[in-house]
C-alpha cells in the first residue's frame, strides 16, 4: 500500500507546474511599433486597455518601446495579451536631464517627467482601437504627431 501511494508526494509539484502553465494560458504575443513623423519613439509607454471593461479588475497589457520604437506587450509578468478588442494609450516621457546639479540622495521620489505628447494619446476614450487575435500579432505602426 505504501508503494502504491508513493506517487502522491509529487502531487504538489505537479500542481505548481500545471498552474505555472495556466498563468500564460490565453495570452497571445503582440508586437508593434510607435513612430513620430516616421521616426522611432524610443521610451514610449504603450498601454492596451480592454475595451468595454472599465472595472478596477480590468488588467491592461503594457509595453515600452526600444531604440527602434518597437514594443512587446506583457500582461502583468507574462508576455502577451488576451484575445479581444483594446483601446490603446501612449505616453512618451521626456528623457530625464543630467543630474549634475541634483543632490545624490533624495528623501522623496522625483516628479514624473513631462509627456512629450502633452496627453494627446493618453485618453482611453479617444485611443487607438486594436484587435488582438489568437496566435502571433504583428500590429501596424502607431503613427503619432
Amino acid at each position: 500500500m505504501r508503494q502504491g501511494l508513493a506517487w502522491c508526494r509529487w502531487l504538489p509539484a505537479l500542481a505548481v507546474l500545471l498552474c505555472a502553465g495556466c498563468s500564460r494560458s490565453g495570452l497571445h504575443t503582440v508586437h508593434g511599433k510607435v513612430l513620430q513623423q516616421g521616426k522611432p519613439a524610443r521610451g514610449a509607454l504603450v498601454v492596451f486597455h480592454p475595451k468595454g471593461d472599465d472595472s478596477l479588475k480590468a488588467v491592461p497589457a503594457t509595453g515600452q518601446t526600444n531604440e527602434d520604437g518597437e514594443f512587446t506587450l506583457f500582461t502583468q509578468a507574462a508576455e502577451g495579451a488576451a484575445a479581444g478588442e483594446y483601446r490603446v494609450t501612449i505616453i512618451w516621457p521626456e528623457e530625464a536631464p543630467g543630474d549634475k546639479d541634483q543632490p545624490k540622495i533624495r528623501m522623496e521620489a522625483p516628479p514624473p517627467p513631462p509627456d512629450r505628447l502633452k496627453g494627446r494619446y493618453n485618453d482611453v476614450a479617444k485611443g487607438f482601437t486594436v484587435q488582438v487575435k489568437p496566435g502571433k500579432n504583428q500590429l501596424d505602426p502607431f503613427n503619432i504627431d
